[in-house]
């Protein structure tokens, strides 16, 4: 069997004029196909059409090499935080200077810090209610977000616990959608204060155990129509969020997953693994990571080895 090699993604690359793909990405990708020599069309099907050209792109992705990727890599504490766009029911004056440059603003006094540390205090989740004034009860059904922080998703350059209106928004709108109370998003749950910080992130994994579903926010896959299980199990697998390190984690421990394409929210297990033909290796390499098993931290750091881990957070 000839394994795969990481020169073949130069060469397509440059034979179909393709610019725009992560080769860190796609070598992540195709290195987890077991038999390479049966499959290398593979990689030709991901360069020359199999998405939408405009929609198979990877941003700010032009020094990234095979074994480096800078997206993944940038610090995320200086990416302003993401615009989100409203709904055509929300269009009026406010959406007309929300798309101003600096028009948006923060969510404030709300998400305090002093409630959090309470709660971490008296080993409770730390579940804002969707009021953001209240931490949810446990037993309340409530939606965890996973995500990529270099997409803008993370604090940015806002103060701690500040978050643009309109992305707190449409993720409270997802979360009524499945009929849920809360929501827990690393951003605005976990504590600043070092005291407690440290044992939030300890137990951090029980928030997406208790959840009633994950919600999985990736830029990358949100600008891809959603055409099919086998379409969609590649693009996953080619997002910057497959190749975070708290992924391995948050797959493991999720009951059920729902992720965000550009035309609609599939649920991963129902939706797409399910409907996957057998031998599919981009499935294959998902359901590993959703059945993965860390009884300890060595498990988790040997599933964290390969992948990118540039923040403590989720």
């Amino acid at each position: 069997m000839r394994p795969f090699n990481p020169t073949t993604i130069i060469e397509t690359l440059e034979k179909a004029g393709n610019q725009s793909l992560c080769p860190n990405r796609i070598w992540q990708a195709c290195s987890q196909i077991k038999d390479w020599s049966s499959k290398q069309s593979t990689l030709e099907e991901i360069v020359s059409g199999i998405f939408p050209k405009d929609a198979l792109r990877h941003e700010n992705h032009s020094a990234c090499s095979v074994d480096f990727c800078e997206f993944s890599s940038r610090n995320f504490t200086a990416v302003q935080q993401y615009h989100e766009p409203r709904t055509d029911e929300e269009i009026d004056q406010t959406n007309e200077k929300h798309k101003q440059k600096g028009a948006c603003f923060p969510l404030k006094n709300l998400f305090h810090d002093a409630k959090l540390i309470q709660a971490i205090q008296s080993n409770r989740l730390t579940v804002w209610s969707l009021d953001g004034r209240t931490i949810l009860e446990h037993t309340r059904p409530f939606m965890a977000i996973s995500h990529v922080w270099s997409d803008g998703t993370g604090a940015g350059t806002w103060p701690s616990k500040q978050v643009n209106e309109c992305l707190y928004r449409y993720f409270k709108r997802i979360a009524q959608q499945f009929q849920c109370e809360g929501i827990w998003w690393d951003t605005l749950c976990v504590p600043s204060d070092r005291s407690v910080r440290s044992k939030a992130l300890r137990i951090m994994h029980r928030n997406y155990e208790y959840a009633r579903v994950t919600l999985v926010h990736d830029r990358f896959l949100r600008n891809l129509p959603f055409d099919g299980p086998e379409r969609a199990c590649l693009a996953i697998v080619l997002s910057s969020w497959f190749t975070r390190g708290w992924t391995a984690l948050e797959l493991a421990k999720s009951r059920k997953v729902k992720i965000i394409f550009k035309d609609s929210i599939k649920d991963l297990d129902t939706d797409i693994l399910g409907k996957t033909q057998e031998g599919n290796f981009a499935a294959q390499a998902i359901k590993d990571l959703r059945r993965a098993q860390f009884s300890d931290v060595g498990n988790l750091l040997a599933a964290l080895g390969p992948r990118y881990t540039s923040r403590d957070i989720a």
